[in-house]
């Protein structure tokens, strides 16, 4: 799953409560450039809009779970409102399957 938000700290917030309440550990997030649909319109003629920082939030989950954990994701991040974000699903290519140690402390968070 696969989802670009806005760079206002959602993203964070999103991996915590996934970690929390569905217990997802093989996610993340990174910082992107982007340019909103709507942008075009706002700008002058023949120029292109400016882009700005956007997160990419990704989450690998089976295909059992994906469906739940998508709908968890997009009513969280309030993605049925305009300039929320976009996000999507699909297969992926590969992957690695490993365990973290499970004696290792969780690492304090801003979230």
């Amino acid at each position: 799953i696969y989802c670009i938000l806005p760079d206002v700290g959602t993203d964070k917030r999103l991996l915590a409560e996934l970690r929390k309440k569905k217990g997802i550990v093989r996610a993340g997030s990174g910082t992107r450039r982007g340019i909103g649909a709507l942008a075009a319109v706002k700008t002058r003629r023949g120029k292109l809009p400016e882009s700005q920082l956007v997160k990419q939030l990704y989450v690998l989950c089976s295909e059992d779970e994906a469906d739940e954990i998508f709908d968890f994701i997009f009513w969280s991040a309030q993605l049925d409102k305009l300039g929320r974000g976009i996000m999507w699903q699909q297969p992926i290519t590969g992957c690695t399957d490993y365990e973290m140690p499970v004696d290792i402390p969780d690492e304090e968070s801003s979230a």
